[in-house]
């Protein structure tokens, strides 16, 4: 069997089931295995908690008290101050009158006046959620997207001197266009793999494009009726710049329409 397609572990790795078939391929294949423990990892890191941002330094508390015009009483770091043990300042709700009413500050009132900034924490943890908020909204329109429909299938049996097998599908997307997937175990050849579309008689065929690599997708022309050419044909071509047929054929199924 041909290694599993990209999309196919990218599924499994969200936890969408395989058919039998891939599992064995799964537990047997360590290249697969591996791209698919990489993939897992990728997932589980998209799904993870964001980290809680840190806590501020001195320097924003110290921007703060500047854009705000606060008096010296408040110019340590609440979070410093509060850790140590210092109680509420004269400028703190419920704090000491000693200063006077004059040293008591207004603070919605210079909210109020100046609003040019956040402090960091609230803004990192306000991108943050718009970041899984986009993720979340792309995911959806991802998995909106209906898988094609199968419209026939077809098990590519080794021809002779060849041990390879595969599979072949006509699959149709939600637009309508028709595509024919076919994938092979890796084959040696002298040249070039080539798919093709042949009468049961093998007297019309019809050559869908080179196969580079173990898989491969071509796109049908809405003319071509798989019910006339149901056979699908790997062959072996060799680089002679004769586009018939070698008449030798690596692998070769007939599909169930």
């Amino acid at each position: 069997m041909a290694h599993l397609s990209e999309e196919t572990l990218t599924l499994l790795a969200l936890g969408e089931p395989i058919d039998p078939r891939g599992r064995d391929h799964l537990a047997d294949c360590a290249e697969c295995a591996a791209e698919l423990a990489s993939l897992q990892h990728v997932v589980r890191a998209g799904r993870a908690e964001p980290p809680a941002p840190a806590a501020p330094g001195p320097g924003v508390w110290a921007a703060i008290h500047a854009e705000l015009g606060l008096s010296p009483a408040v110019a340590a770091d609440p979070l410093t101050a509060g850790s140590s043990g210092t109680g509420p300042s004269a400028d703190a709700p419920g704090g000491s009158e000693g200063d006077g009413a004059s040293a008591v500050v207004d603070l919605d009132a210079r909210r109020r006046r100046s609003r040019r900034g956040v402090p960091y924490p609230a803004a990192a943890a306000a991108a943050a959620a718009a970041l899984l908020v986009g993720a979340g909204g792309m995911w959806a329109l991802q998995r909106a997207e209906p898988d094609p429909a199968v419209l026939a299938r077809a098990e590519l049996e080794p021809l002779a001197g060849y041990s390879a097998r595969g599979t072949a599908e006509v699959d149709q997307r939600p637009d309508g266009t028709r595509r024919l997937v076919v994938r092979t175990d890796p084959a040696d050849v002298d040249g070039f793999k080539e798919v093709w579309l042949l009468a049961p008689d093998a007297q019309g065929m019809l050559s869908l494009g080179v196969m580079a690599g173990d898989e491969a997708v071509f796109v049908l022309p809405e003319n071509v009726d798989v019910a006339q050419f149901p056979v699908v044909d790997v062959s072996n071509e060799p680089v002679d710049g004769d586009p018939t047929h070698s008449g030798d054929s690596i692998v070769r199924g007939t599909l169930d329409v």
